[in-house]
C-alpha cells in the first residue's frame, strides 16, 4: 500500500511519480547522501587545513584568515578572523551548488530524454491524457531528484556558513533566487535542445559549464563586495542587479517554456508560432529599454558619444537576437511545400475565395499560419523594433545625429530581413540536413565579408563607406562620417539585394506548391 503523500502525488502528477519512483531506490538514495556528507567533510577538512596552527604575540604567520599586527616591522596574527574563514566557506559551498545542480541536472535530463528517445517510450507518454505541462513539470523535478536530496542535506552547512560570515541574509535569500532562475532557465533550454535533436549529454553539459564561469565569478566579486559593504546602502544595488537577472531569467525561461511545450505536442512544428513571436519580440525590448534609457543623460558631446556606442551595441546584439528567432520561425521544406500545395488546390476549387477573399486569406496565412514562410512574420518583428527603439532615439538631446542614428537602426533591420530570406530560400533547398547548410551560409555571410576588409588593411574608420555594404555597417557609422547621401545609398542596396532574394523566394515557394501530375503536364 502507498502512503498518504504518495497517493496525492500520483495523483497530482504521475509523470512525477514515476520518475520518483524509478530514481528513489535505496541504493541511489545512499549514493546522494554519502557524496553530500563526504563533500561537506572534505571542504571542511580543505579549509581548515588552512588556519594557523596556533597563534599568538609570540608567531610570526602569513595567513589570510589572521588578524595581523605589526610591531617593529614583524607582521603578528593575534587572532583568527572566522568571519573571513567562514566566507570562503560559504562561497565554495556556492561554487559546487552551481556546479552539481546546472552542470549535473542539465546532463540527467537530456540523457533521459536522449534514453526515452532511443527506446521509444517518449511517443508513448505523447499519447497518455496527461497535459504536457505535467508531463514536462514531472521531467523537471523528478530526473534530478537525487540532486535536489544531495544539495538539500548541505543547505543546513551553507545557512551556518553564511550566517557565521557576517553576510546579510537578504543576500543569501538572492542567491537562492538567482540559483532556481538560473537552474530553471538552464533546465528548460535543455529540454528544447533535446527536443530539437541535440540528444549529445555531454556536450551540452559542456556547454553549460562554459555558461558557469562568468556566473561564478559574479558570485565572487558580489560576495566580496557585499562583504565590504556591510552595514552600508550598498547591498541595495546588489539586490537590484540581482532581481533584474532574475527577472531576465523568469521571463526567458516563461518562452523557453513556451517553446517546449510545442515542440513536445509537435516535433514537426516551428520553435514558436508566429503570434507568440510578435508578443516575445515585444516583451524582449521592454525589459532591454529601460537599460538603454538609463544612458539619456546631459546634452554634451561625451554623452553623444555615450549614446551613439549604445547603439551599436545595440544593433550588434539585435543581430544574433533575430537570428535565434528566424531560426524559431522559420519552417521546413515539406511544411512549405504542403502550405503552397494546399493554396494553390484552394484556388483552383474555391471559386468564391479566387474572386473576392484570396488576398485576405493569403495575408492571414503569412502573418498567422503555422506552415507559410516566415518572412512576413520576421518583417512584423523588425517594425515592431524599429518604433521601440526610433522612439529612444528620439529622446535623444543632440538632434544632429537623431537622423544618423534612424538611418543606422534602418540599415540593421534591413539586413536582418535580407538574412531571413536567405534563411527560409537555404531551407527549401533539396539537401540533407538543410538547417546544417543555412547555419554554414548565413556564417559565411556575416564572418567573411568584414574578416576580408579587416585583412586588406580596410578599417571602419578610415573607409566608412565600403564598410557601409559589410554585414557590420554600423560599425563604421560615426557621429559626424558617413555622409548621409551614401547612407542613403546602402540602404537602397540593401532593398534592392532584398527584392531579388523576395522574388527569387516566391518563384521557389511557387515551384514547390505545383503537384506532381501539373508537372507531368507541363
Amino acid at each position: 500500500m502507498l502512503s498518504k503523500p504518495f497517493v496525492n502525488l500520483l495523483n497530482w502528477n504521475p509523470q512525477l511519480f514515476r520518475e520518483i519512483k524509478g530514481r528513489f531506490k535505496t541504493r541511489n538514495v545512499a549514493i546522494a547522501i554519502s557524496a553530500s556528507l563526504l563533500c561537506q567533510f572534505i571542504v571542511m577538512m580543505f579549509f581548515l587545513g588552512k588556519l594557523p596552527q596556533e597563534y599568538g604575540k609570540g608567531v610570526v604567520l602569513y595567513n589570510r584568515y589572521c588578524i595581523r599586527v605589526e610591531v617593529e616591522k614583524n607582521i603578528y596574527c593575534t587572532a583568527i578572523d572566522w568571519s573571513y574563514w567562514w566566507l570562503d566557506i560559504f562561497k565554495a559551498l556556492s561554487w559546487i551548488f552551481l556546479a552539481v545542480i546546472l552542470i549535473g541536472g542539465v546532463y540527467m535530463l537530456v540523457a533521459d530524454l536522449a534514453k526515452e528517445k532511443r527506446l521509444g517510450t517518449l511517443n508513448f507518454i505523447r499519447l497518455s491524457p496527461q497535459s504536457s505541462q505535467k508531463i514536462l513539470l514531472g521531467k523537471l523535478l523528478g530526473v534530478p531528484i537525487l540532486i535536489y536530496l544531495a544539495i538539500a542535506i548541505s543547505l543546513p552547512l551553507h545557512l551556518w556558513a553564511n550566517i557565521s560570515s557576517g553576510l546579510s541574509l537578504s543576500w543569501l535569500f538572492g542567491f537562492y533566487g538567482v540559483l532556481i532562475a538560473v537552474c530553471y532557465f538552464l533546465y528548460n533550454a535543455s529540454l528544447l535542445l533535446a527536443f530539437l535533436g541535440v540528444t549529445q549529454a555531454w556536450l551540452i553539459a559542456t556547454i553549460t559549464g562554459i555558461f558557469l564561469l562568468p556566473i561564478i565569478s559574479i558570485i565572487k566579486s558580489y560576495t566580496d563586495e557585499s562583504y565590504a559593504l556591510i552595514g552600508t546602502d550598498g547591498i541595495r544595488d546588489l539586490l537590484i542587479v540581482s532581481a533584474i537577472i532574475i527577472l531576465g531569467l523568469v521571463l526567458g525561461s516563461y518562452w523557453i517554456w513556451k517553446a517546449v511545450n510545442r515542440r513536445y505536442r509537435n516535433p514537426n512544428s516551428t520553435i514558436i508560432s508566429k503570434k507568440k513571436s510578435y508578443w516575445l519580440m515585444g516583451c524582449f525590448h521592454f525589459y532591454l529599454l529601460p537599460l538603454f534609457l538609463l544612458i539619456n543623460i546631459g546634452n554634451d558631446e561625451k554623452s553623444s558619444y555615450i549614446l551613439w556606442n549604445s547603439l551599436i551595441f545595440f544593433c550588434t546584439i539585435n543581430l544574433f537576437w533575430f537570428l535565434l528567432v528566424i531560426a524559431s520561425l522559420s519552417p521546413q521544406r515539406q511544411s512549405v511545400q504542403d502550405w503552397a500545395r494546399y493554396r494553390h488546390q484552394q484556388i483552383n476549387n474555391d471559386e468564391t475565395a479566387i474572386v473576392k477573399g484570396l488576398a485576405i486569406s493569403l495575408k492571414q496565412d503569412l502573418i498567422w499560419g503555422e506552415k507559410s514562410p516566415a518572412l512576413v512574420a520576421i518583417g512584423i518583428n523588425l517594425v515592431i523594433t524599429g518604433l521601440i527603439w526610433s522612439s529612444w532615439i528620439l529622446l535623444w538631446h543632440d538632434n544632429e545625429i537623431k537622423l544618423r542614428a534612424i538611418l543606422t537602426l534602418i540599415m540593421s533591420l534591413n539586413l536582418i530581413l535580407i538574412y531571413a530570406a536567405i534563411v527560409q530560400l537555404v531551407l527549401l533547398m533539396k539537401v540533407k540536413k538543410p538547417a546544417i547548410w543555412a547555419v554554414g551560409i548565413l556564417g559565411s555571410l556575416i564572418s567573411l565579408p568584414p574578416i576580408a576588409l579587416l585583412l586588406l588593411s580596410i578599417l571602419p574608420d578610415k573607409n566608412s563607406n565600403l564598410w557601409l555594404f559589410s554585414t557590420f555597417p554600423w560599425l563604421s557609422i560615426d557621429l559626424n562620417y558617413p555622409a548621409i547621401a551614401s547612407m542613403l545609398i546602402a540602404i537602397i542596396g540593401q532593398w534592392s539585394v532584398l527584392t531579388l532574394v523576395t522574388l527569387q523566394l516566391t518563384r521557389k515557394i511557387r515551384k514547390l506548391g505545383r503537384s506532381n501530375s501539373q508537372k507531368l503536364l507541363t
